[in-house]
């Protein structure tokens, strides 16, 4: 209940339950029925809410769990009155991120450490330490703050393009454990999406829009936008290689260029070598073609002058002839490299071809 809808009710005590003044009569209220998401929703909402794969969490659940928190660390009134207020200050904020950053807050109140992580994950220059950088998490707090944290830090390393660390960490979280389950599939699908994982990656896009009504409007947008880019994607295509092409450059910005980018810088250089041995393949198919074309049009036009059988001989030796090293693309002619990278590129949109010429400008320059 709110002051909005009952302005005349006042709130005397915060525990395990609520004393209110209604029109100067003390009422006891249960926490259920007196926050968002408790008994007094309708059976519409109801319905709807069963309808999808998951569900918000049940605010009171947590509300009583940062109640077991306090009494756990035995916080004196002062400390207490201090996360009371702030819990009831923030009293709208039920739902998505705003709930998990209510949370992590008023358990910063309680454990100063907490307050420490969660000040670093604000300041994006700041690094984010791994869950198992605090060896302190798994022993001096409850399961449901672990997991609240390794939410919190997952989202940080995902905002910070660190997609791969952002996976691990969100690794083992189960959606209908944590205070919100929406950031939890939003930053897998994020760092999926920037990591080509496909499959996994529309499951989550998938699955997050199952409430697509009731999500913030920064993830229902993004969720679609990356849906309809990552659904066209093919294996073995130039867009799956520009792709990997800006994944390296991510990296090499976040100043990792250890083994895992050289092999991907390898399998780049792999796909691209395959598509252009495919092209001169073609174009000689196509050479050959229009030689045979040329030189039955020219037997047609001149003809023998005698019915006769054409005779002939000769030693048959042919030369071998050298195709060369076909890995390098910095080995290629330069005719033959333009001629190959205008056929790779010429039903790409701009901003594709242009990554694409100076990753291999740049590949030639490294290999001369």
């Amino acid at each position: 209940m709110s002051d909005a809808t009952c302005p005349t009710r006042t709130l005397l005590l915060w525990g395990v339950g609520f004393i209110i003044l209604a029109n100067g009569q003390p009422t006891c209220c249960s926490i259920a029925q007196a926050i968002p998401g408790g008994s007094t929703e309708t059976q519409a909402y109801q319905d709807l809410r069963k309808a999808a794969s998951w569900d918000w969490p049940e605010v009171a659940i947590f509300e009583q769990h940062l109640l077991s928190y306090m009494d756990q660390r035995e916080l004196d009134e002062a400390g207490r009155a201090e996360v009371q207020s702030f819990w009831q200050s923030t009293a709208e904020q039920t739902t998505g991120d705003s709930f998990l950053n209510r949370l992590i807050e008023s358990a910063a109140l309680i454990e100063p450490r907490i307050a420490k992580v969660y000040g670093s994950l604000s300041d994006v220059s700041s690094p984010v330490l791994e869950p198992g950088e605090l060896p302190w998490l798994t022993s001096d707090v409850p399961g449901w703050m672990q997991d609240t944290l390794r939410l919190a830090i997952g989202r940080a390393f995902a905002q910070r393009r660190m997609y791969d660390e952002a996976l691990e960490t969100l690794a083992g979280l189960e959606v209908g454990q944590v205070c919100d389950p929406a950031s939890l599939i939003f930053y897998r699908a994020v760092s999926e999406h920037h990591l080509l994982k496909k499959d996994s990656c529309l499951a989550h896009l998938e699955q997050l829009l199952e409430r697509e009504e009731e999500l913030p409007t920064r993830y229902a947008l993004l969720a679609k936008l990356m849906l309809s880019d990552i659904q066209p994607l093919e294996s073995d295509s130039l867009d799956e290689v520009s792709r990997m092409m800006r994944d390296v450059e991510r990296r090499l910005d976040l100043g990792r260029a250890g083994t895992r980018v050289r092999d991907q810088e390898e399998e780049i250089v792999s796909k691209l070598d395959k598509m252009i041995e495919k092209i001169e393949e073609q174009m000689q198919q196509q050479q050959s073609q229009s030689q045979q074309n040329g030189s039955a049009q020219q037997s047609q036009s001149q003809g023998m002058q005698d019915s006769q059988i054409a005779g002939g001989s000769g030693p048959g030796d042919v030369d071998q002839k050298d195709n060369g090293n076909r890995s390098g693309w910095g080995n290629l002619p330069p005719a033959q490299r333009q001629q190959a990278l205008q056929r790779l590129t010429e039903e790409l949109p701009s901003h594709y071809r242009d990554v694409i010429e100076g990753y291999f400008r740049q590949l030639a320059k490294e290999n001369r």
